[in-house]
């Protein structure tokens, strides 16, 4: 079984149904505990060039990037490093040190994020949370995104609360709106190594670390297209093409016959299905899924010495976005391929087996299916993950 297994709890269909956009819910137990270690975000650090953007230390607030990073020059390059004793100082004190786009750097917190993008249907993020005791928060705030918190270690204790501005936008932030954040918490629970938080866009949360506890967590986020996205990218893509999208809007003029029309031309296009599909394909296009690299594979064939890289791992599609029977195209990390029947069937099976169905017996692959998942993985399609 994959480390980073997730059980939900419920089908997808139940969390359609029941939570998403709607309610909150927690998993107790939805992931083997304590399978990313403190290091294994040791490790995850050494290759990690630091950014003002990527890590960050809070302390009563914000601390200065430069008060725990340094500049220099390393063979006529310029870079930057944290400075260790600085950061374990501030660390010991009960600062919490926040890494975003943890997956980016860990294949472990990679599979956590495909884990969850592949039962929901959409692109992930990682970011993660590191503390040991303190007494401080981020307060009581709502996110513009859905998030699923992954408890990977140690506690911490989770309040959330009912919303008060429904499904914001990103630049819809909750920082002017503190004081309308109810009294009372529909949720207050310490949540322990293995536990799933789900937190729908808009509900107020915090989450407050406990004294004398270590505690590292991952929130991972979710990011669907919304409405307005269709909206723009149809007035993009399609208005241009008919009159009523081209006709000036001179402040002499009158336009209400120009914007009656125009109103009238974005419903027909909005409501027609076949542009939606163009829509989801489009931005099905423009997805791209980080990776494991194989070229350990590639050395097989010029080594006899060269290691078994297959052994324990099983095949697992760089792709979140949902595959519909009779679909006839699918494109993955920029890769066309044609799905006819056959190939619908083996390919639409791989991410159900490892992420839905917790008891799946592992897969034993034909040689000539075996020759495809080799192929699929040099076009980055396919990537191999050990269980």
């Amino acid at each position: 079984m994959l480390h980073s297994q997730i059980d939900f709890g419920m089908t997808r269909q139940q969390f359609f149904e029941q939570c998403y956009d709607k309610n909150w819910f927690l998993q107790k137990n939805a992931f083997e505990a304590n399978s990313f270690t403190w290091s294994d975000l040791d490790d995850a650090l050494y290759s990690w060039q630091p950014q003002e953007s990527e890590i960050r230390l809070f302390k009563d607030g914000p601390v200065a990037f430069d008060v725990f990073t340094e500049s220099y020059f390393d063979i006529s390059e310029k870079r930057t490093r944290i400075v260790k004793d600085v950061l374990y100082q501030y660390l010991k004190d009960g600062a919490t040190l926040v890494l975003n786009k943890l997956q980016l750097h860990s294949p472990l917190i990679h599979d956590y994020s495909m884990s969850v993008a592949q039962f929901i249907g959409e692109k992930a993020n990682v970011n993660a949370y590191a503390a040991f005791g303190g007494n401080g928060s981020f307060g009581k705030h709502w996110d513009t995104h859905d998030v699923f918190i992954l408890q990977l270690s140690g506690r911490k204790h989770w309040k959330v609360y009912q919303p008060t501005f429904e499904q914001p936008l990103a630049h819809q932030k909750s920082t002017n709106h503190k004081a309308e954040c109810p009294e009372i918490p529909v949720l207050d629970n310490v949540l322990e190594a293995g536990d799933l938080l789900y937190i729908p866009r808009g509900w107020w949360h915090e989450a407050l670390p406990i004294d004398a506890v270590q505690t590292f967590h991952i929130a991972v986020s979710t990011y669907p297209p919304r409405v307005i996205d269709y909206l723009i990218w149809l007035c993009a893509k399609q208005l241009p093409d008919y009159i009523e999208g081209r006709q000036s809007l001179n402040a002499y003029s009158d336009v209400q016959s120009s914007l009656d029309a125009v109103i009238k031309t974005v419903n027909q296009l909005a409501a027609d299905r076949n542009n939606l599909q163009a829509f989801y394909q489009a931005h099905a296009e423009q997805q791209r899924i980080h990776s494991r690299f194989a070229i350990a594979d590639l050395a097989k064939k010029y080594s006899v010495d060269a290691q078994e890289t297959r052994q324990n791992k099983s095949p697992r599609l760089n792709n979140f976005l949902p595959i519909k029977h009779l679909q006839q195209h699918l494109v993955v990390n920029g890769f066309k391929l044609n799905l006819d029947e056959p190939h619908f069937n083996f390919i639409s099976k791989l991410n159900e087996r490892l992420y839905l169905n917790k008891n799946a017996e592992k897969e034993i692959y034909s040689p000539k299916q075996q020759e495809l998942l080799k192929q699929l993985s040099e076009f980055d399609v396919v990537e191999f993950v050990s269980t």
